[in-house]
């Protein structure tokens, strides 16, 4: 790391930095510091700064060794991936700006030894604050040490900086999800960040679990819950500086970059697209004119790029926040599923289980009826035939994955919210001045829903499920259409056999 450009001890103090007329010019000889980079989200971002930004002085990661794993085995895990193939090609050297930094979001400072802590103080100027633990199911304890306690230990440090120009906290829109329309302002809770940090630091297990069911009575998760405090601790640390937080809503697959379809892990609605590409999904809780609120993960990584560098021209005494949504240009959750069904058809995937059929039922006792049910039978039964086989059977830890995924996700197909967008229209307009503004989207109006759903069907079958396509898929696909038709006719025969047996007793 002694060969980090030295630029980066004075580029912070740049009084004219907020006059550039280019995004990568702004940029240009920062040293910029990204946590939680080998997240979806936080991979977006840094190959988007390499392409787009090839003056960036340096870029700092925090990376977590893991049990199995060093640091720098999960660092060359990161640049090896596909996504930065094309970069490579191109400029293979810009890698060599890139440096993976020893550290922990949920000990004291970041865990960072004393001379890391020292280089970042001294070398960065411009921080994205990306990590954080993601499952909606996560302890209370955990949830805060990691996305409060976490966000306060980055605070500490951007606090410390020599040279900063600006903050970005990455939070999610669903972080006041107890209101139904959210402007972008940081919300209070009943309980302060303190007192809940205080209390899942010092009170027993049993004592923070039930602190826990009472906070999920209002909120949904919580992941949301923590994400809530970390926002509030971020506008208490960081007012009247350069700072900002940005609230995606649920991040879906990429429109285009790095490619198209790009998707990294299995979420809610990734999820959801899957198992009813499968066949296993056969209804879904949910009300069909909800707006469901999806941004793609390419919107979100140039909204927050170019936020960066908004917040620098227009600091407040407030930190300011940008709803990074969709909800101007609204999704409805059905012809959404219905969308995800004609992708399945469409486009099959291999070793489909069922024919895709999917609705969209808002009662939940109907939803077990119509959903759970069949799909316990369809499962044991598949269950048996693995077992015969000498197969390991899978299909009923599948089923309790999925129920434990719908269950979660429910609560946001179930309810909408209006979003206010001022401060993200604001941005757009200002980023259209640029020279370089075609290199970022920010705008969705002439997103093609449908277009997105192949893309993002495309993209589960090549980076989630790592498929190649075979013709199989598709004749499989309609011999399970004519068992599916078979079924359902049998279904109805046998059913109206058992009305006239009951009738004619």
């Amino acid at each position: 790391m002694d060969t980090i450009n030295e630029q980066t001890n004075e580029n912070g103090i740049n009084e004219g930095r907020n006059k550039t007329s280019s995004l990568e010019e702004f940029y240009a000889g920062s040293g910029i510091l990204v946590t939680g980079a080998t997240g979806f989200v936080g991979k977006g971002l840094l190959e988007k700064l390499i392409r787009m930004c090839p003056r960036i002085a340096a870029i700092f990661i925090l990376l977590r060794p893991k049990a199995n794993e060093t640091m720098e085995q999960r660092f060359k895990k990161l640049i090896d991936d596909p996504i930065y193939d094309d970069i490579k090609a191109k400029n293979p050297s810009v890698f060599h700006k890139v440096y993976p930094v020893k550290s922990d979001m949920s000990l004291s400072d970041l865990g960072l030894s004393r001379e890391d802590r020292n280089l970042l103080l001294e070398k960065v100027n411009i921080v994205f604050h990306v990590a954080a633990t993601v499952r909606f199911n996560e302890s209370l304890h955990v949830a805060v040490n990691v996305n409060t306690k976490g966000t306060l230990r980055v605070i500490e440090l951007w606090n410390e900086l020599k040279h900063p120009i600006s903050f970005v906290h990455v939070s999610t829109a669903f972080s006041n999800a107890n209101l139904p329309e959210i402007g972008e302002k940081v919300y209070t809770t009943s309980l302060k960040p303190s007192e809940v940090i205080n209390m899942c630091d010092n009170f027993d297990k049993r004592s923070i679990n039930e602190i826990e069911k009472k906070i999920l009575k209002t909120y949904p998760n919580t992941y949301t819950f923590s994400k809530n405090l970390a926002e509030q601790i971020v506008a208490t640390k960081c007012k009247d500086m350069p700072v900002a937080i940005v609230r995606p809503s649920v991040i879906g697959a990429s429109i285009e970059e790095p490619c198209p379809g790009w998707i990294e892990n299995i979420s809610a609605v990734t999820g959801t697209f899957l198992l009813i590409g499968k066949g296993y999904a056969t209804a879904v809780r949910g009300r069909r004119d909800t707006n469901l609120d999806v941004v793609p993960v390419d919107f979100v990584v140039d909204t927050i790029i170019c936020i960066a560098w908004h917040v620098t021209l227009h600091r407040d005494h407030e930190v300011k926040v940008y709803n990074c949504t969709s909800n101007a240009y609204p999704f409805k959750f059905g012809p959404m599923i219905d969308a995800m069904v004609k992708c399945s058809i469409d486009t099959p995937l291999n070793d489909t289980l069922w024919y895709p059929g999917c609705s969209v039922v808002a009662n939940k006792y109907i939803y077990n009826i119509l959903s759970v049910i069949p799909r316990v039978f369809l499962a044991f039964v598949i269950d048996i035939f693995l077992r015969l086989r000498g197969s390991k059977p899978i299909m009923m830890k599948l089923l309790r994955n999925s129920n434990k995924l719908f269950a979660s996700f429910a609560f946001f197909t179930t309810r909408e919210w209006t979003f206010q967008r001022d401060n993200c229209s604001d941005l757009a307009r200002k980023v259209k001045m640029l020279h370089d503004s075609d290199m970022v989207k920010l705008d969705l109006r002439d997103m093609n829903w449908k277009r997105y759903g192949d893309t993002y069907q495309m993209g589960i079958k090549k980076f989630i499920l790592k498929e190649e396509f075979k013709s199989t898929a598709r004749q499989r696909l309609s011999r399970l259409y004519w068992i599916h038709q078979i079924t359902k006719i049998s279904g109805i025969i046998t059913l109206l056999w058992i009305i006239l047996r009951l009738v004619y007793r």
